[in-house]
This record gives C-alpha cells, structure tokens and sequence, in this order.
C-alpha cells in the first residue's frame, strides 16, 4: 500500500496545472515536458486517476484525500483532451503524440516522431471519452468526429507481416484495415520515417 500511494502522489505531482501530463518526471529539458499521448503516458496515467476517483472495487482501500484529488485532476485533464484535437478545415480530426505544454500547440519529440496525427495513440483517447458517463456535447461531438476520421483514413487492402525480421507491407486484398502510425496533416497520407528523420 505504501508503494503504491508513493506512486500514486507521483503522479498527481506529475500533472501541469492545465491538466496535461508531460512524458518524464521530474521534469528534464527537451521534449520530455511536452504534453504526452505517446504510449499512452497521458491517457494511461488518466485511467488510474479515474478508477481510483471512481472508487473501482481493486482502489477502495484508497483514503478520501487522495481520492478526491485523483477527482480534481481528472476533471482538470479533460478540457485539455478536447482542445488537442485537431481540427483541420473547421473539422475535429484525432490527436498528435505530443504538444508544447503552455502553448497546446502540436510539437515534435524524438527524431522519427515528427509533427503528424497519430491513429494508434488517438484510439486510447477515443476509448478515455466514450467511458465517460453521461458525456456532454463537446465529448460526443469529439468521439464521433475522431470515429469519422478513422472510417475515412483506413488502409484497405495491405497487411503488414515480419519477413527474415523485417516489417513489410503484403497486398491482400482480404486483409482487415490498417492504419498508419503517422498521418501528415495537411494532405491525411500516411507517413514513414525514420532515425533520419526523413519522410
């Protein structure tokens, strides 16, 4: 239990006052204080917050303190999901890995993760919002407009296999949809890249 709340009020501690969460902490120059939805490092830290907050059955031995901070920083991290959404062309679209944490504007991180809409990463702030009970307009409209993204910017017709310990892209036309890692912004085509940071 002592562990455990050890953790627990590191993260609380963790949290901007916007309500975002950076990657690392204690915070370290460089894009580690960017807000982060990379791995999940946000919405993750979120789940437990929530859990706790909501008094889940494996939390309960939880004092009403902690509780009712986990309480404060939830309902503090939610406005920031909703501005982060990217709106392209008066359109909500899904959400970059990380944003600058006073301008929540999109910034790059490490040399392959350039500045770009992220599918696999917007999947856990979609499913963060429809577990939210009686969610409002702003929350409806942010889930259906994140759906409605994907249905349109699926890879069809590709699946994606390790080859002599190599990732390839094989045609097939039966294969489920894909998604890309990254998405430009401008133009929704899927974006490769690596440590050269070269698209």
């Amino acid at each position: 239990k002592e562990a455990f709340f050890k953790g627990l009020d590191y993260l609380l501690a963790s949290q901007y006052e916007n309500g975002g969460f950076p990657q690392f902490y204690p915070l370290k120059k460089g894009y580690y204080t960017h807000i982060t939805f990379n791995d999940d490092a946000m919405i993750g830290a979120l789940q437990v917050l929530r859990d706790i907050a909501q008094k889940d059955e494996d939390f309960r031995f939880v004092d009403k303190e902690r509780r009712s901070k986990c309480e404060k920083a939830v309902a503090k991290a939610l406005p920031v999901i909703l501005k982060t959404q990217v709106v392209i062309k008066g359109k909500k679209t899904v959400w970059i890995q990380q944003y600058d944490e006073n301008t929540l504007e999109p910034a790059p991180a490490r040399t392959f993760e350039p500045i770009a809409l992220t599918a696999g990463e917007s999947v856990g702030s979609v499913r963060y919002l429809m577990d939210i009970e009686n969610p409002d307009t702003a929350i409806v409209n942010a889930i259906e407009s994140a759906v409605a993204w994907f249905k349109a910017n699926k890879l069809s017709g590709i699946r994606w296999e390790r080859v002599d310990g190599n990732s390839v892209v094989v045609k097939d036309k039966n294969a489920p949809p894909l998604w890309a890692r990254f998405y430009e912004i401008k133009t929704m085509k899927p974006i490769f890249i690596g440590r050269d940071s070269i698209i």
